[in-house]
């Protein structure tokens, strides 16, 4: 908040002139306006030609798929994920969209056939609205069994025999993820940063085998998929990545499994550990953990470049060389499977002895000498590390996917945890949702953590739907602006074809009824129970009444927002009973007259009665002025909070 609002100098309210027009009075007062948007002091030469008073854009998606298949889209905000819109398809077919401006300037597109593992797609916007963007899902070539990219010359190559050693693993081909994974790990895990100082993760941990969840079921077994995903290492010695697993509350029966080498090999039978997507385009490039075979890091992207020759990129890399050109990521992947009442965790072990230091550990944790490993390592579980700060793993749990870390140095290095990361997943290749033993709970090294993010504790609840609000004023253009007359909250659901809409608050002292379509949903203050003259949820900052369900409405294939909005309409009465005025926000746009009713995206805190809009919400004008400008796209999200109502719970 302070950020924005710390723009506001003297000089800067001069840029303001769009939201002064707006007046402090309320219908209530019975001030006499003017129907004219000129007279009514709006000045329309300073709005954007553009301005639909909608927060959000459309966005057109011509899809090709191979089959049949469930395409979602979706924000890919970190842990919060929120449903933007779905569809079934067969074969190719159009998908249209309203992404809300303030999400960022991307979004996902999740594809799932019902037998393959989800694929995942980053679509990328930029500038204007009414987007249509070509998407390509290849359903074989872009999830597990595809085929390799072709090997080049490595002595850093190996088959299966040669480089698992005693483990009895095989690789999965690839499993695909969005690029936005990327971009998660490295703000959860910065690079050089102690992981301590990020509460972005837990950093010691073991996970109970007895709740795995897939698709919001408990598994009959205990199958896990763990894909390659990011590395940034300057290490150039031997690493195994592994995991192993033991009884709860002891460590007598615990079992060592090797599942991969990560840093001195390039290529596993052939394939690459991590390849990337660029533009949307079908072909893959290799991107691998180490940095050896990259040359000086390009200062900027190129615009329409890729990179040619040697492609065993460390991922970092690629990511901050290309940026938003990366579409799509896929790692190759394993399956462990792990007896179900175990507890387990992960370990990134040398090629160098166990240590007599290391050894003692894990013989007090109650290791038995037939079961100690032969070698020394970093573990997920501080305890079985050395030195007092003990922790050398990190792991997040977000909506998009679940990925863990581990630091390479067996002292500790940086503790940033990323020297080689890991995606977690269940056999659909949805996010992993891990059960913490309480070991886990207790660490005195994910306190702080916990108390930011409990959900990692308590696992996140399903994505929500994108909802709108949708705000009237039923004074016309009466110098009426405080946006509250009538508020709805409007949840399609393009999965189901329908639409919920919610009565939140009403400011009117007359009577108005809402319409949708020429139907009747309801009066106002009847829904309400309340009398013609009571003014609901918009006196005080919280509001005291819950919000009415209304009588749900279709909501028709490829709808969006954009159009639908257009259908609600108000019917004002004066107190004689006569119909004083009826409009749309559809008489908004063709009149091109000061806003009657504003839509934004997701739950919106109103203004209060008698306070206008650009004194509840100061970046309004900014947005107003030019709608595209992305960095007062999210005006809505930054109130003045004395002028606002907050919606109560559900």
């Amino acid at each position: 908040m302070k950020t924005f609002m710390q723009k506001l100098n003297p000089a800067l309210w001069i840029t303001f002139v769009f939201a002064m027009a707006f007046s402090a009075c309320s219908e209530d007062l019975g001030l006499a306006g003017s129907e004219n948007g000129e007279n009514s002091e709006w000045p329309l030469k300073s709005v954007d030609p553009k301005q639909t008073w909608m927060t959000s854009e459309t966005v057109q998606l011509d899809i090709s798929i191979d089959d049949e298949a469930d395409i979602t889209a979706q924000t890919i905000m970190n842990e919060n994920v929120t449903i933007l819109g779905q569809k079934h398809l067969k074969g190719s077919g159009v998908m249209f969209l309203d992404v809300p401006q303030g999400i960022g300037n991307s979004f996902g597109l999740v594809y799932d056939d019902g037998v393959s593992p989800k694929q995942y797609r980053q679509i990328n916007l930029t500038g204007y609205n009414a987007k249509v963007i070509d998407v390509n899902f290849q359903s074989e070539s872009a999830t597990r069994g595809a085929a390799p990219a072709p090997q080049r010359a490595s002595t850093r190559a190996a088959t299966a025999s040669s480089l698992y050693g005693k483990s009895i693993l095989e690789d999965c081909g690839y499993l695909n993820f969005g690029p936005w994974g990327w971009g998660d790990v490295k703000t959860a895990l910065v690079e050089s940063k102690n992981s301590k100082d990020n509460l972005s993760t837990l950093i010691d941990y073991e996970i109970k085998t007895n709740k795995l969840l897939e698709g919001g079921e408990l598994l009959s077994n205990n199958d896990i998929v763990i894909s390659f995903l990011y590395g940034h290492t300057g290490q150039t010695g031997a690493r195994t990545l592994g995991y192993y697993y033991h009884s709860k509350e002891t460590y007598n029966d615990i079992v060592f499994q090797d599942i991969a080498e990560v840093l001195t090999l390039d290529y596993y039978n052939g394939k690459a550990k991590v390849q990337y997507q660029l533009d949307n385009k079908p072909e893959w490039y290799d991107a691998n953990f180490d940095y050896r075979d990259d040359p000086a890091k390009p200062t900027q992207s190129p615009a329409n470049s890729v990179r040619k020759g040697d492609d065993a990129w460390n991922t970092l890399n690629v990511n901050e060389y290309y940026g938003d050109r990366v579409t799509a990521i896929r790692g190759i992947t394993f399956k462990l499977s792990i007896p179900k009442g175990m507890e387990f965790g992960f370990y990134l072990r040398t090629n160098g002895a166990l240590s007599s230091a290391q050894k003692t550990i894990l013989k007090n944790l109650g290791v038995s000498e037939s079961n100690m490993p032969q070698y020394s390592a970093n573990y997920s579980c501080a305890n079985m590390n050395t030195g007092s700060n003990n922790f050398r793993s990190a792991i997040a749990i977000y909506d998009n996917f679940t990925f863990m870390g581990l630091d390479d140095d067996l002292g500790g290095g940086d503790y940033d945890c990323n020297d080689v990361t890991f995606a977690l997943s269940n056999s659909k290749g949805e996010p992993y949702i891990p059960y913490f033993t309480e070991s886990t709970e207790n660490s005195k090294w994910n306190k702080d953590v916990i108390d930011k993010h409990p959900e990692y504790i308590t696992p996140p609840t399903k994505p929500q739907l994108q909802s709108w609000t949708l705000a009237f004023e039923n004074a016309g253009m009466d110098n009426d602006f405080d946006f509250n007359d009538v508020v709805l909250k409007v949840t399609p659901n393009t999965s189901t074809h329908t639409e919920e809409v919610k009565l939140l608050a009403t400011g009117a002292k007359r009577k108005t009824e809402v319409y949708y379509n020429g139907t009747l949903l309801g009066e106002v203050h009847d829904l309400f129970g309340v009398d013609t003259k009571t003014m609901v949820n918009t006196t005080s900052t919280k509001a005291t009444k819950k919000a009415v369900t209304l009588n749900s409405i279709d909501w028709p294939e490829n709808a969006t927002m954009e159009t639908q909005r257009m259908n609600f309409s108000l019917k004002v009465y004066n107190e004689d009973g006569t119909l004083d005025r009826e409009f749309s926000m559809t008489d908004l746009l063709n009149n091109q007259k000061s806003p009657q009713a504003l839509c934004m995206a997701g739950d919106w805190k109103w203004p209060k009665e008698r306070k206008n809009i650009h004194t509840a919400y100061p970046l309004i004008g900014l947005w107003g002025v030019n709608f595209n400008n992305s960095e007062y796209g999210n005006w809505y999200a930054y109130p003045k909070e004395d002028a606002v109502v907050t919606p109560l719970s559900e």
